[in-house]
């Protein structure tokens, strides 16, 4: 290693040193780079911190009233800052050596995900509802009406069916009738006929002396003999020394004017039978169109798609086995009775051929009169025997046709076809009276409504509710959601519609119900939430209440903030709209229940249209009571078969919900009201905050040699001037 001659001392020394120098550069980078790893733990450390500091600024008011969380969105770079520099703060030490003395070198915050979109408020409400909502759902809604389920459907069933029938029954029996008036009509023509014929009609008349006037065929046969007679002896004379000229004169004209209006008569009569009898024979066609659709009615009834739901709600798990109900509507008995409602086919073609007949007779009739108009024409030829059989003869059909069309005798062949109509509505009457009743119970339930709304238009409350809509508008631009406008649902005029619709409201609530038990969807999570951070209306504000015999007090009642589950299910902008919309839909429920136990009732009549009339009437009186319950009382029972269950107005509400499915317009609704009561816009509110946090650290030994092996690693870390500078972002989410 060494020439010959050259000292050798010292090499041990210079050797260790270098071995030395390299272990101590290793040795201080490996240093520094722990360093620098202990000190980007600690800056994520730092940073979660101050992000979640950040966060923890929420708005009170927010998640106190209304258990949700988001931030203003103000001081938080503020607030992330202090935390960061309070933190990185040196401490003095008595003793030792700071060894990670990192130092703030920037921060920055950024919020995201306002509340006010759909996702991040339908997450929240999630999150604030996920163990409440479905034992509140099981327990308050389905738990109460499983007992029911059976019933309910039988009624729905069974009031779809009827009703559907009631109306194509009416339908068909007034085509009957006016194929009856037609026929009536067309006969009536006769009367005019017949009476030019023979006024009063006999089976026999006796030559007459001319002179009075002349008003009938008959009249005219029976002077024609004394006519032909001073004819001849007028034509035998000169003509100046004639003497009957003015009684022939008056004769002729009179006998004239006689044949022109029984020709006018009759053909007029002619007309009017050809149009009334094709009028009549199409209002029977138009029945038995009517029959068939009955027909097809009964045989689509049976198959309902509507029934899986009550049936999935009757066989649902729930917390509580409850009651079982003791109504047994027989459904399946009811609908059997509806074919006596069908009227067989050969009824039909024998209404047709009867007034087929009714054409072809006065056809006939019309002929002979004809031939009677005929002789008497003829005045030159003195055959008074054969003009008196011909007006005989023509006098006899027309008044056989009379007799079979016109006079009201058990011969009457009209008679005969409105009576075989009447055999099938033997129960028509009775069930007029009853529809009559119930008309006055709607009429009664609707001037309920009518009052609430001659109550409203406050100024306050419509001044709120114009600021409600523009915060609803806002929510749906903002998520770029269709806004329509709510459509006013209004209670049906007519009781059997109303009944129907009160089933199928029924079967709404029954198909949200059951679209549930399954699958727990965004939707029931809302519902609920609305439940329980919504208020809705106090009932026993209405006039006429225990707890209220005066007026209402419209500085709250129409107020936004006491009808605010109203308008998230109904979405009306006006003080009055939800309130009437709530109030005419807790009366059809009540009138579903009702009815259905009216059914029960009323079983034992026989004309199931008579049944569902009764049903009816029995539900709007029982429903009505049922609104004054709800007012005085707060509750009301589920159903008579159902004492021991009794609902609230809230607990319809909740139906309700159900019902309405339209998630998106609901949550705007809710986002306005809590802009509404909190002046909080949560379209500026935000639930994400992501926040990058820069440190930076003196390094202690060799930062070029730091660098560069950062440089060669591909590290994101950044040396300069003796320093590492590190970044890192953290975030956070409610």
């Amino acid at each position: 290693m060494f020439k010959k001659g050259e000292s050798e001392s010292g090499t041990v020394t210079i050797f260790l040193a270098m071995v030395l120098a390299v272990i101590f550069m290793f040795v201080a980078v490996f240093i520094d780079y722990a360093r620098i790893g202990a000190m980007k733990v600690q800056t994520e450390r730092l940073s979660h911190a101050a992000v979640r500091s950040v966060m923890s600024s929420y708005m009170p008011e927010l998640q106190q009233r209304y258990g949700l969380f988001a931030h203003s969105g103000e001081q938080g770079d503020f607030i992330m800052s202090k935390v960061l520099n309070d933190s990185t703060k040196p401490i003095p030490h008595r003793d030792g050596l700071a060894i990670i003395p990192m130092q703030l070198d920037s921060s920055g915050l950024v919020f995201e995900r306002e509340l006010g979109r759909y996702d991040h408020f339908n997450q929240q409400i999630q999150e604030e509802m996920k163990y409440k909502a479905p034992i509140d759902f099981l327990y308050d809604a389905v738990t109460r009406f499983k007992p029911l389920s059976e019933d309910l459907k039988q009624a729905a069933h069974s009031v779809d069916v009827l009703r559907k029938l009631q109306k194509l029954y009416d339908k068909r029996e007034k085509s009957l009738e006016q194929a009856i008036k037609k026929r009536r009509e067309a006969a009536k023509t006769a009367e005019m006929v017949a009476k030019l014929v023979m006024d009063p009609p006999s089976s026999y008349f006796s030559d007459s002396p001319l002179g009075g006037n002349i008003r009938s065929l008959a009249d005219g046969a029976s002077r024609y003999s004394d006519y032909y007679t001073k004819y001849t002896e007028d034509e035998a004379r000169e003509p100046r020394l004639r003497i009957h000229g003015t009684e022939l004169s008056e004769y002729r004209m009179d006998l004239t004017g006689v044949l022109f209006r029984l020709g006018q008569a009759r053909t007029g009569a002619a007309s009017t039978h050809q149009q009334k009898i094709e009028e009549a024979n199409d209002l029977i066609e138009e029945a038995k169109q009517l029959n068939e659709q009955m027909k097809q009615v009964i045989k689509d009834g049976e198959a309902r798609a509507a029934n899986q739901a009550y049936d999935k709600v009757g066989q649902a798990n729930t917390p509580s086995k409850g009651v079982s109900s003791s109504g047994n509507v027989n459904g399946a008995e009811l609908r059997k009775k509806t074919e006596e409602l069908v009227r067989k086919d050969t009824e039909f073609a024998a209404f047709i051929n009867s007034q087929n007949q009714q054409l072809t007779d006065y056809t006939y009739a019309q002929q002979k009169v004809m031939a009677a108009e005929s002789s008497l024409r003829n005045l030159s030829d003195g055959d008074s025997y054969h003009k008196r059989n011909e007006v005989l003869s023509a006098n006899k059909d027309i008044q056989v046709y009379m007799d079979r069309y016109v006079k009201s005798s058990s011969s009457n062949m009209i008679d005969q076809s409105a009576q075989q109509i009447d055999d099938y509505r033997a129960a028509d009457k009775e069930r007029a009276k009853v529809d009559k009743q119930s008309q006055q119970k709607l009429n009664e339930a609707q001037n309920k409504i009518k009052l609430l709304v001659a109550a409203a238009g406050l100024e306050e409350s419509t001044k709120q509710f114009n600021e409600l809509k523009t915060y609803f508008n806002e929510s749906i631009s903002f998520n770029k959601t269709s806004s329509e406008e709510s459509v006013s649902t209004q209670m049906s005029d007519d009781p059997y519609d109303a009944g129907g619709d009160a089933m199928e409201n029924m079967d709404q609530m029954f198909g949200g119900m059951s679209g549930f038990i399954d699958v727990l969807s965004d939707e029931l999570f809302q519902n609920e939430y609305a439940m329980q951070y919504f208020s809705s209306v106090d009932l026993s504000m209405l006039s006429g209440s225990k707890t209220n015999t005066s007026t209402l007090e419209p500085e709250s009642f129409f107020l936004p903030e006491s009808q605010e589950l109203e308008y998230i299910i109904y979405g009306f902008h006006n003080p009055y709209g939800n309130i009437t919309a709530a109030y005419g839909e807790v009366f059809t429920i009540r009138l579903a229940i009702r009815t259905m136990e009216g059914l029960v009732e009323s079983s034992k009549l026989g004309n199931p249209l008579l049944i569902l009339s009764k049903a009816i009437l029995y539900g709007l009186e029982h429903a009505l009571a049922d609104m004054s319950s709800l007012a005085d009382d707060g509750k009301v029972e589920l159903s008579k078969y159902a004492k021991q269950i009794s609902v609230t107005y809230r607990d319809h509400l909740r139906f309700f919900l159900l019902a309405h499915s339209n998630n998106e317009k609901k949550m705007s609704r809710m986002m306005a009201l809590i802009r509404l009561n909190t002046d909080i816009d949560l379209l500026k509110s935000y639930t994400y905050a992501s926040g990058q946090t820069g440190m930076r650290m003196k390094l202690w030994f060799l930062p070029g040699i730091t660098k560069m092996l950062g440089t060669i690693s591909g590290s994101a870390n950044r040396v300069e001037n003796g320093s590492v500078y590190i970044t890192v972002q953290s975030d956070y989410s409610y």
